[in-house]
């Protein structure tokens, strides 16, 4: 995403992306509302897979084990369920183009590290809306997203894992105390890159994260700097 200073040098914005406040400053649609559903909806059906899978693995005893597996279970589907409503968003609205990873990307790398480790004091510009930081981490959450809800399917329903052929083949291969352990440390990496996540978003500009809620974030007008000149 675009920080404060290049939101004010960046080209003209859609005017349906646009509201005028005054004068001096615009309202800039960062996130429409599919995109602030998507983050919302994932953001809780996530937590509540993730703590109640932390529950299973340590035998949370206090709520009955049924209950927990049910609240498990029901929120990593809606979680996988919405992660395919964003990759459709993605594709429907050209807004996929945005995590694309290509060389330039990775030559912002050096210069991005510089700047998370304070030895630069602006990040590298951008290509898209995302760094590469940002885009690696989304990719690597896609992934886990998925080895997750397939995992999850194979140790829940043998019966499908059964009579599924390719998937019965695989399951000889990968023993479930192998599967269950390596959820265990993917839901690890996950709580680890989310604070990661929370941390940036609110440390380096607190108007993004604002935007998340309401879609909308408050810069100044292009023009308005060479009127006061």
């Amino acid at each position: 995403m675009k920080s404060y200073k290049e939101l004010k040098q960046a080209p003209d914005i859609p005017v349906e992306k646009r509201q005028s406040v005054s004068a001096s400053y615009v309202n800039i649609l960062l996130y429409p509302l599919p995109i602030r559903i998507f983050h919302w909806t994932l953001v809780a059906s996530l937590s509540l897979t993730i703590i109640s899978g932390l529950m299973i693995s340590f035998t949370y005893t206090l709520v009955p084990m049924k209950h927990i597996r049910l609240v498990h279970i029901s929120a990593g589907f809606v979680a996988f369920a919405i992660v395919i409503y964003r990759l459709g968003y993605a594709f429907v609205s050209g807004d996929y183009k945005n995590f694309s990873i290509k060389l330039k990307d990775f030559k912002t790398f050096p210069e991005l590290a510089k700047y998370y480790f304070f030895l630069r004091k602006n990040p590298p510009p951008l290509r898209t809306k995302y760094n590469i930081g940002q885009k690696i981490t989304m990719m690597s959450w896609l992934a886990c997203i998925f080895y997750q809800t397939f995992a999850g399917i194979m140790l829940l329903n043998s019966s499908f894992v059964s009579s599924t052929s390719v998937i019965s083949r695989l399951s000889r291969v990968i023993l479930p105390q192998q599967l269950r352990t390596t959820k265990y440390f993917v839901s690890i990496y996950f709580i680890m890159t989310i604070m990661l996540h929370i941390y940036l978003a609110h440390t380096e500009d607190i108007a993004k994260s604002q935007s998340m809620l309401t879609g909308w974030v408050r810069v100044k007008r292009k023009n308005n700097n060479k009127n006061q000149g």
